[in-house]
């Protein structure tokens, strides 16, 4: 039995006010993305020194393009899956995210 592997990322938003559609992306295309945003964000903050509001700009300033790479290999190596299914409400209604691989 041959394993089907997942070759793309998809991100699915949708609630009572609006639902976008947002293209399945390959992992190629993730993985330069990711590095371009860690990069600009990187240098952006060398450039300016932003007070830290919470722990999430340490994280950026810390990751690597070899965490990326690292990240995306390892949801290259498997077949597709449900990484977030979120279904929940608020004012307007019923919200639902889902993250996943095809």
């Amino acid at each position: 039995m041959k394993i089907v592997k997942a070759k793309k990322l998809k991100i699915y938003i949708k609630s009572a006010d609006f639902s976008y559609p947002i293209p399945a992306f390959r992992f190629r295309t993730i993985r330069w993305i990711s590095k371009l945003i860690i990069k600009c964000y990187q240098l952006n903050t060398r450039n300016q020194r932003l007070p830290s509001s919470n722990g999430y700009e340490n994280i950026l300033n810390k990751i690597t393009s070899k965490d990326i790479d690292i990240i995306v290999d390892e949801l290259e190596k498997n077949e597709p899956f449900y990484l977030v299914d979120i279904e929940g409400y608020d004012e307007s209604g019923k919200v639902m995210v889902k993250i996943y691989t095809l």
